[in-house]
């Protein structure tokens, strides 16, 4: 068996999505992820400028929190190519009954505050945090005394990948609507809301477009990843104020808790 797993630049994405590859090639036993790097960059979600940055800031990162070496290496290198999606994580788990999680490679010594990520993505600007609710949350999270950690998304916030992962494995709970570095906590044990569900005024055709694709994923409205923990959660509804906090009860009880809010500092970070 080849102990190199590929992944070219050229036909793959630099996005969030690589650390499914990673899960898969740590649970199936390799030990390099070979970037090919010898032909022009995929300009499928972003321009070949961003394209290159975030193959140095997210992709390269993400392979230290699966314990994975990496190298570049040109085309016609000898390695095995998998698959890039969390379906594809899915039916590994169901085939093999078992999943290679990532995990934190920084010490974190607070873990009671909650985060909440926000979605400021130039890309499908209709899936984005709904800021005007999210707001209604925070405070109902304060009220509560929760200490809440607001963490903006990779775009507008840059932020080290090793510093999210730590600061997600730490928290009480991660709340999110769906976006790329919740990917981390779904191939990990962090735990997490995540909310699937935008607000589909007036983008009817988007909306039903998204649901479709996760149904072609393996995801069909309603469903779960089998290898979730007892403190993870895909909910299928908007991030309003009712269906978030409705599920936050479900999953977290009150315990000594500070009330106050901090804004996640980039930490050195460069942009995704």
């Amino acid at each position: 068996m080849n102990r190199v797993v590929l992944y070219d630049l050229s036909r793959m994405p630099t996005t969030f999505d690589f650390a499914c590859t990673a899960v898969m090639a740590k649970t199936l036993g390799y030990e390099e992820i070979r970037f090919v790097v010898d032909k022009p960059m995929t300009e499928w979600k972003y321009p070949a400028s961003i394209g290159w940055r975030r193959w140095a800031n997210i992709l390269i990162p993400i392979c230290s929190l699966a314990d994975l070496m990496f190298s570049v290496g040109a085309e016609g290198i000898d390695g095995d190519v998998l698959g890039y999606t969390t379906g594809d994580v899915e039916r590994l788990y169901l085939k093999t009954g078992k999943i290679a999680k990532l995990r934190s490679v920084i010490n974190v010594k607070d873990e009671n505050y909650v985060t909440v990520t926000m979605r400021t993505s130039f890309r499908n600007q209709w899936r984005n945090s709904d800021r005007p609710q999210w707001e209604k949350i925070i405070k109902w999270l304060e009220d509560r005394g929760e200490t809440v950690v607001i963490v903006e998304e990779c775009e507008s916030q840059p932020m080290p990948i090793e510093h999210r992962m730590a600061l997600y494995a730490n928290a009480r709970m991660n709340l999110a609507v769906g976006n790329g570095p919740m990917v981390l906590c779904w191939l990990s044990e962090a735990p997490y809301l995540t909310f699937q569900l935008p607000n589909r005024i007036g983008r009817e055709k988007q909306y039903d477009e998204l649901v479709q694709q996760w149904a072609r994923l393996g995801f069909p409205v309603g469903s779960q990843l089998s290898f979730r923990n007892d403190k993870q959660e895909i909910i299928w509804g908007p991030d309003d104020l009712e269906t978030v906090t409705e599920a936050y009860k479900r999953f977290v009880t009150n315990a000594e808790l500070t009330g106050n809010r901090k804004q996640a500092k980039p930490a050195g970070g460069r942009p995704c």
